[in-house]
């Protein structure tokens, strides 16, 4: 018996609907088909036309570049559009690896080429990836005035980022704290490893003006941003001397412990401060009842290296229970202290010894001169 399929008042067999079904899959399939292979054709044609004419433009491209009298815009204007989309390619891959006054001329290439103009008509008009290309073609070219010209500010973490590395490549910031607040001033959400790069490189310029924003903005600041920025100051914080360091003693006591690992590590630099040296402090560090925290706080404590530090952290280490908080303890006590009294290393037991034997090595092989064959 045949089944009858209804619908919008027509009555047809089943069979048919399949049938007609079929057709207009299989012929779904076979104009795809013929797309794919169509564009898998243009798209070799087009390699082979841009590889044949890339070598040529390869070398007019050098000459020009180290030739001050070549007339980048009587050359452009001869180019067809394939060659042309060949020297933007060639132009983004010197501009990355050349510099100097090679680079200038490089720049005066894109200008001939119409980059900068068109970076800025994609700022104001593009989506996102369309900004962020153009911002990175403006970076290369160091033409922030094209920012400044075009109707835009930046929407997203990564555009924030960019922005910041085009003016800070540029030097294009009035100083380094106006760039730190680009990138952290009503910050939401993390940046990307560029982004954090983008900060560290600033940041390095004017550690103190970090640690300014920093204390200003930390609250209000998504945990996985907070750890970033903790990791760069990380990094910087070796020269602050009167900033208020209470935002990073208070990110010691946040739920998170990733933030609580990257404040302690921050402070690695600053122990020297007496604001950051109470023994009640110190005490209620070693305590923390994460081994992961625990172990950021004994490599704080080593690296501060004076005698209370390394009084605090024997201490912590003869009672540390979890083993691999202990040995990343004694390796970092072991990294400061060639000896311990007797009865310190008997109560450190096998961590010490192994962590011991490793520091000799490692000051053996990065000293090999003193080792005699």
């Amino acid at each position: 018996m045949t089944e009858i399929v209804s619908a919008f008042g027509y009555s047809v067999s089943l069979t048919v609907v399949l049938i007609v079904a079929a057709l207009v899959i299989g012929l779904a399939l076979a104009v795809m088909f013929w797309l794919t292979v169509g564009l898998s054709i243009y798209r070799s044609i087009e390699d082979t036309r841009r590889a044949r004419v890339r070598d040529e433009l390869q070398e007019q491209l050098l000459e020009g570049t180290f030739d001050p009298d070549f007339d980048w815009e009587t050359w452009v204007a001869g180019l067809s559009g394939v060659e042309r989309d060949v020297v933007e390619s060639l132009l983004d891959e010197y501009l990355r690896e050349l510099d100097g006054q090679n680079v200038e001329r490089l720049r005066e290439l894109g200008d001939a080429l119409g980059i900068a103009d068109r970076s800025k008509r994609r700022l104001e008009r593009g989506g996102e990836y369309e900004r962020l290309y153009a911002l990175t073609w403006l970076t290369l070219l160091e033409r922030p005035e094209n920012l400044h010209a075009a109707e835009f500010s930046p929407r997203t973490q990564r555009e924030r980022a960019a922005v910041a590395r085009l003016r800070y490549e540029s030097n294009d910031f009035e100083n380094p704290r106006e760039g730190i607040s680009l990138l952290l001033e009503g910050a939401r959400s993390q940046f990307t490893v560029f982004g954090q790069d983008t900060l560290y490189r600033i940041g390095t310029e004017d550690p103190e003006a970090l640690l300014d924003v920093a204390e200003r903005n930390y609250a209000t600041w998504p945990e996985p941003l907070l750890v970033q920025v903790l990791v760069v100051c990380r990094h910087l914080a070796a020269g602050v001397t009167t900033e208020d360091l209470s935002w990073l003693t208070a990110a010691l006591e946040a739920d998170n412990e990733a933030v609580r690992e990257a404040a302690a590590l921050a402070l690695g630099n600053v122990g020297w401060r007496k604001d950051v040296r109470s023994d009640l402090f110190l005490d209620r560090l070693v305590a923390d009842p994460s081994p992961r925290v625990r172990g950021a706080i004994y490599r704080m404590l080593a690296r501060w290296s004076d005698q209370q530090a390394l009084d605090t952290l024997l201490r912590a280490l003869e009672n540390e229970f979890d083993p691999r908080t202990r040995l990343l303890g004694t390796e970092a006590l072991g990294s400061q202290r060639d000896q311990l009294p007797e009865e310190r290393a008997t109560a450190l037991g096998d961590a010490w010894t192994w962590s011991h034997e490793h520091a000799k090595y490692d000051r053996t092989a990065r000293n090999p001169g003193g080792v005699r064959g």
